[in-house]
This record gives C-alpha cells, sequence and structure tokens, in this order.
C-alpha cells in the first residue's frame, strides 16, 4: 500500500512539473517603458494599428510594425531594447538605422519557434525625445508571425529576462537534442548487445527519425535548407507510427505488418508527392502532415489506455501519462498551425522528450529486471552449487577413509603374502633342523630368512625407475652366499632398458622372481654357475636367469614356485618363461617398457590411476 501511495505522489508531482509548459508564462520586467501599440503593414496592405501581442495573419509570410516611444530625460545607464518574444526573424530599427537582424544570430530557427532579443540604445538613440521602433517580421509557411510588446531599460532591468528566455528558448532546445542523440548512441548499443529485444530497435529508431525536426540548425551554414523543412517535417512523421509500435510492444502485442510498413510507407508518399510537385508542400502540411502529427498521439493514448487498464500491464502506465502530455502538445502546435491559437511556441518539441525518457525509462526497467533475475538465478545456481560441493566433500572423504581401509588392508595381506612365501618357509625349516640337531642346517636357513626378510624391506623403499638399482641390492646379497656355495655369479644390467610405473610391489614381484629362479637353480641344478643379466629389443625389456645344471624336469609343469612366479609375472602384466637346455635351464622375465599400477597401488595415489 506505501509503495502505490509513493507512486501516486510521484505521478502527481511528474504531472504537475510536466503540465509547467501549459499553464505558467515567463516574468515580464517591471518599472520599464512598456511599448504594447504599434501600426501594423502587412504585404500589399496598408498600415492598421494594433496592439502587442500580435499574430500575423497566415498569407502573411512579411510584415512590419512600427512603434513610437519617447524619453523625456537622458538616461543615466545605457538603455537595451527588450523584445521578449517573436517569430520567426526580426529586423529591427531604431530612427531608420537598422540596429540588429536576427536572422544571422538566431541559434534555433526553421520549425522550432520562438525567439528573444535584445538589441542596445546608442548615441542619438538614446537622447531626450521622440523615437521611432521598426520591426519587420519574416515567418515561414508552417506557422505565423508573432510579436509581444518592447521594453525599454538597463542592463540590470531587462537582461536577466531576456537570459531567462535564450536559457527556455534555445538552449533548452539544444539540450533537448543532445540528450536525443546521448540516449539513441545509448539504445543503439544496447541493441546491438540485445538484437532479440526489438523495444530498443524500435526506440533507437524513433530517435534518430525524431532528429529531423532539427533540420532548421543548419539554416546559418546552408541558408537553402529553410526550402527543405517541410520535407524534414514530413520525414518525422514516421515518428508517430514508430511511437505506435513501442506502445505496442510494451503492452506485450505484436505490432501488425501493416504497421509498420506505415512506418516508411506514409512519410515516403508525402515526401514523394512534395518531390514530384503533385501536392505543393504548403497543402500538403496542413491538409496532410499536421493531421496525422496532431491524431496519431491521440491513438497511441487509447494503445496504451487499453494495456493499462485492460491488459493491466505496469509498463502501460509509465507511458501513459507522457503520452498525454504529448497530445496536448500536439494538439496546441496543431492548433496554432491551423491558426486555431495564437502563440509563438510548438510545444511538442519539448514534450516529445518526455515520452522518449518514459519509453527509456521503461526499457531500463525491463533490463533492471532482467539483471535482477539473472541475479537471482546465479544466486540460486551458487546455492545449489555449494551444497553440490559439500555433498561431494562429504562423499569424498568417506571414498578417502573407505580407499585407506582399503589400502591398509591390501598392503596387510601383501606383506602376509610375502612374508609366508619367504621368511615363513624359512622359520619352518630351522624349527624343524632344530629339532634334529642340525646346526649346521640352522644357520644356513637362518641367514636365507634374513636375506629374504631384507629384500621385502629393501623393496619398500623402490620408487618410480629405479628397478636396475634394486636388482644390484639383490646382487649384492646374492654374491656372498653363492660365492660361499662356490656358484660363480655372472650379472650384467647395462643393456637392461628403463622401466617406468615402479613401485615397491612391482619391485618386490621382480626380485621375488629372480630369486626364486636362483633358488630353483641351486636346488635343482646343483648348479656352478648362474648368469643373471638384462637387455631387451625397443618397446622391450627381458630379465633371463640361466644355469648349467642339469635341465629342470618340471620345467613343463606347474608346481608350486612356478606357479608363484606366474603369478607375481602376471601382477607385473610380463611374461615369464621357463625352458630347459641341452647344459641347463633358462628362466625369462620378459616386462613391458611401463609397468601398469595394480589396484592397490591406484587406491595408494589416485594419480597413478588417472596417468
Amino acid at each position: 500500500m506505501s509503495r502505490r501511495w509513493l507512486g501516486a505522489l510521484l505521478a502527481l508531482l511528474t504531472a504537475l512539473a510536466a503540465s509547467t509548459p501549459l499553464w505558467l508564462s515567463l516574468p515580464l520586467p517591471q518599472h520599464t517603458l512598456v511599448i504594447d501599440q504599434a501600426r501594423f503593414t502587412a504585404d500589399g496592405d496598408t498600415s492598421r494599428p494594433v496592439v502587442l501581442p500580435h499574430v500575423q495573419g497566415r498569407r502573411d509570410a512579411q510584415g512590419r510594425y512600427r512603434m513610437d516611444f519617447e524619453l523625456t530625460q537622458a538616461p543615466t545607464q545605457p538603455l537595451y531594447l527588450f523584445i521578449p518574444t517573436f517569430n520567426y526573424r526580426a529586423i529591427i530599427a531604431l530612427d531608420g538605422d537598422v540596429v540588429l537582424d536576427t536572422g544571422a544570430d538566431s541559434l534555433v530557427p526553421g520549425i522550432m519557434l520562438g525567439a528573444s532579443t535584445l538589441a542596445p540604445l546608442s548615441g542619438r538613440h538614446a537622447t531626450v525625445g521622440r523615437h521611432t521602433v521598426e520591426v519587420q517580421l519574416e515567418a515561414p509557411a508552417v506557422a505565423r508571425g508573432y510579436l509581444s510588446p518592447l521594453y525599454v531599460g538597463t542592463a540590470q532591468q531587462v537582461a536577466p529576462y531576456h537570459r531567462l528566455r535564450v536559457l527556455v528558448f534555445e538552449h533548452t532546445r539544444m539540450m533537448v537534442l543532445a540528450c536525443q542523440l546521448l540516449l539513441a548512441i545509448a539504445t543503439l548499443m544496447v541493441w546491438i548487445y540485445r538484437p532479440r529485444e526489438s523495444l530498443y530497435g524500435w526506440l533507437c529508431l524513433l530517435l534518430m527519425v525524431s532528429t529531423a525536426s532539427y533540420a532548421g540548425l543548419l539554416a546559418d551554414i546552408m541558408p537553402e535548407i529553410l526550402g527543405w523543412l517541410p520535407h524534414a517535417f514530413a520525414f518525422s512523421m514516421a515518428s508517430v507510427f514508430i511511437l505506435h509500435v513501442i506502445a505496442l510492444e510494451i503492452n506485450g502485442t505484436a505490432p501488425p505488418r501493416w504497421l509498420r510498413a506505415c512506418v516508411v510507407a506514409v512519410p515516403g508518399a508525402c515526401l514523394l508527392a512534395m518531390a514530384s510537385g503533385v501536392v505543393p508542400a504548403p497543402a500538403l502540411m496542413i491538409g496532410v502532415v499536421t493531421p496525422i502529427m496532431v491524431i496519431s498521439p491521440l491513438i497511441t493514448v487509447a494503445i496504451s489506455a487499453w494495456g493499462a487498464l485492460v491488459k493491466k500491464t505496469r509498463e502501460a502506465w509509465l507511458l501513459l501519462l507522457p503520452l498525454c502530455f504529448f497530445s496536448l502538445a500536439t494538439l496546441h502546435d496543431g492548433a496554432i498551425i491551423a491558426g486555431l491559437l495564437d502563440g509563438p511556441f510548438f510545444l511538442s518539441l519539448y514534450y516529445r522528450q518526455l515520452l522518449i525518457v518514459a519509453v527509456a525509462v521503461i526499457l531500463m526497467r525491463r533490463l533492471g529486471l532482467s539483471l535482477t533475475r539473472l541475479d537471482g538465478a546465479n544466486a540460486h545456481l551458487r546455492q545449489r552449487l555449494a551444497v553440490r560441493e559439500a555433498e561431494l566433500r562429504h562423499l569424498y572423504e568417506e571414498e578417502r577413509i573407505e580407499a585407506t581401509h582399503r589400502v591398509r588392508s591390501e598392503e596387510r595381506h601383501r606383506l602376509t603374502v610375502d612374508l609366508h612365501d619367504g621368511l615363513s618357509g624359512h622359520l619352518a625349516s630351522i624349527i624343524a633342523l632344530a629339532e634334529r640337531d642340525q646346526s649346521t642346517g640352522i644357520e644356513h636357513t637362518a641367514r636365507e630368512a634374513l636375506d629374504d626378510l631384507r629384500l621385502v624391506i629393501h623393496s619398500l623403499d623402490i620408487g618410480d625407475r629405479e628397478l636396475i638399482a634394486a636388482l644390484s641390492g639383490l646382487r649384492e646379497r646374492l654374491e656372498p652366499r653363492l660365492k660361499r656355495l662356490g656358484v660363480e655369479l655372472e650379472w650384467s644390467m647395462a643393456r637392461l632398458p628403463e622401466i617406468s610405473g615402479v613401485t615397491p610391489a612391482h619391485a618386490l614381484n621382480v626380485l621375488r622372481i629372480v630369486q626364486e629362479a636362483v633358488t630353483n637353480a641351486l636346488r635343482h641344478g646343483p648348479a656352478s654357475r648362474i648368469a643373471v643379466r638384462g637387455g631387451g629389443p625397443p618397446g622391450e625389456a627381458f630379465i633371463a636367469i640361466e644355469n648349467d645344471g642339469a635341465p629342470y624336469a618340471g620345467a613343463g609343469e606347474r608346481g608350486m614356485g612356478v606357479r608363484n612366479m606366474s603369478r607375481r609375472a602376471a601382477s607385473l602384466g610380463a611374461a615369464l618363461r621357463i625352458e630347459a637346455m641341452a647344459g641347463g635351464t633358462r628362466v625369462t622375465l620378459t616386462l613391458p617398457p611401463a609397468l601398469e599400477p595394480d589396484r592397490m597401488d591406484e587406491r595408494m595415489d589416485p594419480s597413478l590411476a588417472q596417468a
């Protein structure tokens, strides 16, 4: 409710401010000499007395006013002749001397009528006695000439009133034009980035077309343009049809094709008729252009009222009030052109800008609402994203804890298997030998158990691409043992290609396979020479263990040792081949150049799986 009252109060204040040009009159000088009696002479007519302000007849393109005033005492300060309002060009003469021609000095000539001037009285024009003022007015065919009362006074008495009228008549019009051009550029940029919003395009077109009314600004540098002012006025007639389209767009109704065609067809037909000479320009202005310019805003008011009252469109209310004032202004201007109303000003120029600003406010409102909805959607998405991220973090934490538990369990299982396959067997042998009191066998078996334990521990420190270092450690442990047994060891890993992806589990499996092959050579040989060498062609690596013992009779069978070696080779993605030779046995482990991480390694380091 408070917002409605605030909106109603704002609308009332806006209406009061917008109606100011309709009822407010500018102040006039006080305590000055007032000249309000004149003799008027039209083209070819005799002079007749008139009372100022005076409006010329429609056929009077030129009119001459003759006025007398008397100075009863010599002025102590410079005097000025002040004409508050006149239309359109004034040539002012004092005592037969031309002192001012506003045709060259007027800032806003052309269709936009109404001007003010200030002429100094100097020399013999400011002496005591009777003086004569003559004002010749030249008015275009659009409107009739107009002359207000004249005032004679000092600069302090008349200059402030002249500056006020210059601000209202000239500077305000220029500011309106500047604002219109600035708004046109801004709307064009918005339309370029939002081409789907046709309303921005129509507003940009409205702003550009309506600038044709300012063609008279070029009269000072292009005097011949004054003859083209009716054409400019007819061209700007397209703005009223564009206004219909904008009103329908604001109501949420698609404008019909014939209405959009009228934007080009009607002004084009008028311009073609003027250019061909079929219809005289003044007749076309009075009979066609002016009625369309006056009646069309009333139709736009009806469209906006239908949208506001029937369709309940809020934006239509924003357009309705400016449209009403603009329609009153066009009726006022039409009455001046038709001779039904005396006045020097066309008010539609000022109210057109109010109307354009209202449309711009509607567009900015739509843009603001779109941005607000976008911000709301972004906030909602950010909230949902935060919830999803929290859920993912929770799931990731649960998965991490579960993966940690799995890794620990599988690591325990791996260590259990490795210790069972190596250390537990040696301990069982130690126990059996101790029961038989075979001290030599106990020492030998204990050393094997210690070597096996060291092998498991050493494999835990192996990193990527360190397989050769792990094999070198195995060689250091095997050499003393084989030397005590009188077995010659040949070891060569110089030609073994570098293997990537090595993990502690991979290294331990490779070492186990080599250790098992050496143990089998000693146990089943018995061998006197064992050769361990590495090599391989490009894209492949192999480790071969050869011995000169008896050919391995179980090479074609699948004993426990062979099965363990095959299982470890399979976990490496490698191939294991055991073959009997004429002078011994060869075990060949063929490895890929890059080892794949097993499942346990993937859970320990997810980056391995991604790699």
